[in-house]
C-alpha cells in the first residue's frame, strides 16, 4: 500500500518535471522608434523594426525610415530627406542588449537635389522591455 502511495504522489512531479524552461529571448516583434545621431554624418529619423528571428541568444530585426540627415560642414553641407533599410543584431536578456546595426541611407540633397548615399553602421547598448511599452 505505501509503494501504490508513493508512486500515485510521484505522479504529478514526473509528468511536469520533464518540461524545458523557455531560455527564447521574448522581445516585441514590433516597434517604432525615433533616433538622433550627432557624428560625421548626422540624421533624425522615426523608425519601423520587425522581427526576423529569435533565438536563446540573438534576435534580428528589419528596420525602415525615414528622416533629414547629412555630411557635418567641415565635409560638406550635404543634407536632405531621405530613408534608410538596415538589419539589426540584438543580444542580451530582460531589459538590457547588446545591439549591431548596418545598412544605409538614401535620400536627396536640398540644394543641389543630387542624391544622398551614407552606409549605416552603430554599435550600442538597448534598453527594451520585454513586455513593450515605453
Amino acid at each position: 500500500m505505501k509503494k501504490l502511495f508513493t508512486i500515485l504522489m510521484l505522479i504529478p512531479v514526473l509528468l511536469t518535471g520533464q518540461n524545458e524552461p523557455n531560455t527564447k529571448i521574448d522581445l516585441p516583434k514590433k516597434n517604432i522608434y525615433g533616433e538622433l545621431h550627432v557624428g560625421l554624418f548626422s540624421q533624425g529619423v522615426m523608425n519601423y523594426e520587425r522581427q526576423i528571428l529569435s533565438g536563446k541568444t540573438v534576435s534580428w530585426y528589419g528596420r525602415l525610415g525615414g528622416g533629414y540627415g547629412g555630411w557635418l560642414e567641415p565635409f560638406s553641407a550635404d543634407y536632405g530627406w531621405g530613408g534608410l533599410g538596415a538589419i539589426t543584431m540584438l543580444t542580451g536578456k530582460k531589459n538590457n542588449h547588446f545591439e549591431l546595426n548596418a545598412g544605409g541611407f538614401l535620400g536627396f540633397e536640398d540644394r543641389n537635389n543630387e542624391a544622398l548615399i551614407f552606409p549605416i553602421f552603430n554599435v550600442g547598448y538597448r534598453y527594451q522591455k520585454p513586455d513593450g511599452g515605453f
